[in-house]
């Protein structure tokens, strides 16, 4: 029986410790992990002001995009992407990024404070993967509606992917693109 406990406190103590070396982040991957999130940050910067060149200044030629609205799982590129930001633009003002979930949805938040941006597996049946190259980030768009003046927002949620120059390759988002037209609609039929 000491026997026993002796080999359960022993595999404690080595699972422990493997965890705790496996868990490890490399400087190297810290810094490419902040520099996606800055280059994220760009991105919604851009949005904000409207900048087509700073928005598009982070977005590789050969991106992929995966809509947040259905459209038979196609893929759209470079052309597309842009074409569709250009329509957000046309179609609402004062978009903000708010990072973060929950509680800590607040632009002026400490970004080191909130929980709006991670890295490594992106997936649960893949190899795990330290990898700072797929960052999921989770936040709230809000937005006013150029041509109603209705003010709304939505949670959303994207995989993104950055190729070795920084720009991101893979862009996968979604929310309920249905519940903005439902708030602009209600802001019409209630003024």
């Amino acid at each position: 029986m000491k026997n026993i406990l002796f080999l359960c406190g022993l595999f404690l103590i080595v699972s422990c410790a493997d965890v705790n070396n496996s868990s490890a982040v490399s400087a190297e991957n810290q810094a490419k992990f902040e520099q996606h999130v800055e280059s994220f940050r760009t991105f919604a910067k851009g949005f904000n002001e409207e900048d087509m060149d700073m928005t598009m200044s982070v977005v590789s030629e050969s991106v992929q995009w995966s809509p947040p609205y259905y459209n038979g799982g196609e893929l759209i590129g470079y052309d597309g992407f842009k074409s569709a930001v250009q329509g957000y633009f046309d179609d609402f003002d004062d978009v903000v990024f708010m990072e973060g979930e929950g509680p800590n949805m607040n632009p002026d938040a400490d970004p080191n404070e909130n929980s709006a941006y991670w890295s490594g597996s992106l997936y649960s049946s893949a190899t795990p993967t330290d990898s700072p190259n797929g960052l999921r980030v989770y936040g709230l768009w809000k937005w006013k509606h150029t041509e109603t003046g209705a003010e709304g927002g939505n949670k959303w949620y994207a995989i993104i992917n950055f190729g070795d120059d920084g720009k991101i390759t893979g862009f996968s988002d979604w929310m309920d693109v249905n519940g903005m037209a439902v708030q602009i609609e209600n802001f019409v039929n209630n003024n």
